[in-house]
């Protein structure tokens, strides 16, 4: 599962026989895999679509196609949750080796150069994932055996941010050494521990920017570029955003929301008064949106005790792809609901919602008192209102 946060499957390369310019192989011979079944999707803002799909043979080979005109990502699957991230372009013919069952842990790429980066800094996250299950394993014995002093605590803190630090400086070189690459967008979307992001967007901003800079210049009409962009010019310039709903200003009561939560349970927006509540608007196939998930978690666990809850409205279309959105970011703990309608939602259309991410701080009393808060400014905020 970890390798596949924030950005999906990508696999895809070029028939070297072909006459499609733009048309890529990816072929493969897979460990327990006879007679499965084996996707490769796309994302887009609908969701996941499936571009190829291959019964494997007896001997675990199998083959699919697709067309790109640059660089993209893709998912290959082997099941609804389960599989790897690929960056293909339109030159690739790609050859994946590994075990069915265990694809993620396992899998070799050869015939990109693209995937060879992903490797690399694939490699160098997983030795520091491994020394933070060394460490969440200690703290684990000390929280069952024994009350862990101070000085221990100290102690595994500085490993902590040791194996943090070594995990970040190796990623802002690989940022720089690869900048106009499409994996930079993927050292960028790292996690090292669960709601921990390497880069963040605030204190990082500058490396998000530098990213942005180059590939937008490189492929201006990519859509993952596109939406990396937008993204980093609403975070620059947060008073051009587009507002939510010029309706519901600083001020004014929004109205409520009733809608089912992932477990068909009915959930209330008005429930929640008597609380500082961020009514976000979301969704799964959102790359912004995705992006400002790292900074929510932080948010809510700091100041969650204190009152304040997130309530998020997805503008998914498919069930599969807002669950997983919320299971791979870490988004559990507070309140979702959706009804699925995509831009055609019942809430998104009484909000007046024409683009997202889009947000709405209010106060106890469900009043607005902020609007399209995200990263520092939203931190700011809740800074103001708590003290601290």
């Amino acid at each position: 599962m970890r390798k596949l946060l924030l950005i999906g499957l990508l696999f895809s390369v070029m028939y070297s026989c072909n006459t499609g310019t733009n048309e890529f192989l990816v072929k493969g011979k897979l460990e327990n895999a006879d007679g499965k079944t084996i996707f490769l999707s796309e994302y887009t803002e609908s969701g996941p679509v499936t571009v190829d799909s291959a019964q494997i043979d007896k001997k675990g080979e199998f083959k699919l196609k697709g067309n790109t005109s640059y660089p993209q990502f893709f998912m290959l699957r082997t099941a609804p949750n389960q599989g790897i991230t690929l960056i293909i372009d339109s030159a690739d013919v790609l050859k994946i080796s590994g075990d069915f069952e265990d694809l993620a842990m396992t899998y070799e790429v050869d015939g990109s150069e693209n995937m060879k980066l992903v490797k690399e800094l694939d490699k160098q996250l997983q030795v520091s994932l491994n020394k933070i299950d060394s460490l969440g394993k200690i703290y684990q014995e000390f929280g069952t055996e024994n009350e862990i002093d101070s000085v221990k605590k100290a102690e595994l803190d500085d490993e902590f941010k040791t194996i943090f630090n070594t995990q970040k400086e190796f990623s802002k070189a690989f940022v720089d050494k690869n900048v106009s690459s499409f994996v930079s967008m993927m050292a960028l979307s790292q996690q090292i521990a669960q709601r921990v992001p390497v880069f963040n967007i605030t204190e990082d901003l500058a490396y998000f920017e530098k990213v942005d800079k180059a590939l937008f210049e490189k492929y201006p009409n990519s859509k993952d570029v596109l939406s990396l962009h937008k993204f980093i010019e609403q975070i620059k310039n947060p008073t051009q955003q587009q507002q939510p709903a010029t309706s519901f200003g600083i001020g004014n009561e929004v109205p409520n929301i009733t809608e089912n939560n992932p477990d068909g349970k009915k959930l209330s927006l008005s429930s929640l008064r008597g609380n500082y509540v961020l009514l976000d608007f979301w969704a799964g196939w959102c790359r912004p949106c995705r992006m400002e998930s790292p900074n929510l978690v932080v948010n809510y666990n700091k100041y969650h005790k204190k009152g304040f809850e997130i309530f998020q409205v997805s503008l998914d279309q498919k069930r599969e792809m807002w669950t997983d959105a919320i299971e791979k970011d870490k988004l559990g703990q507070w309140n979702h609901v959706s009804d699925l309608g995509y831009w055609q939602s019942v809430h998104a259309r009484a909000y007046n919602i024409m683009s997202i991410p889009a947000s709405y701080l209010l106060d106890p009393e469900g009043k607005v008192i902020g609007i399209n808060l995200r990263g520092e400014q939203l931190g700011a905020k809740l800074m103001e209102i708590y003290g601290f």
